[in-house]
């Protein structure tokens, strides 16, 4: 498509520009990072062509912002399991220190929490490893 004449699409050494357009995105939430494209629309340009041309544009910004989605999603799925893991610690501690029977009410209370959570924050982890495996998909990097 880039450098190539197809049927209906301008060959921009033979047609006069009459407009211009601007395609930009931020790529990552806590990067700073964002991307843009500028691209030019031809005299007797048709509407389908420039769609075209758009398409495949967006297709590219599209998989520019996966890839710096991906280290991302690493890094918050990285923190859950720390933070899981953390928990279970301390629900272990709290399950042993049962055992022998001198719970207060509060212990009580955050070892049933610390179950609820444990599992939810476990869910959690699984949704980001699909959100990362599909982000990786979008990219096309294995």
């Amino acid at each position: 498509m880039f450098g190539k004449d197809k049927p209906g699409t301008p060959n921009p050494a033979k047609q006069a520009i009459t407009g211009q357009f601007t395609l930009q995105a931020q790529l990552a939430s806590n990067s700073g990072r964002s991307i843009g494209v500028t691209g030019y629309i031809y005299d007797g340009e048709s509407k389908e062509s420039l769609d075209d041309r758009l398409d495949v544009l967006q297709e590219v910004i599209e998989r520019q912002r996966a890839r710096t989605e991906i280290p991302e999603l690493e890094a918050k799925r990285e923190q859950m399991i720390k933070g899981m893991n953390q928990a279970k610690e301390v629900l272990a501690e709290l399950l042993e220190k049962q055992k022998s029977g001198s719970l207060s009410s509060q212990e009580r209370m955050n070892i049933k929490n610390m179950q609820v959570n444990i599992g939810k924050v476990s869910e959690e982890i699984d949704k980001g490893a699909e959100a990362i495996a599909e982000a990786k998909k979008k990219a096309g990097v294995g």
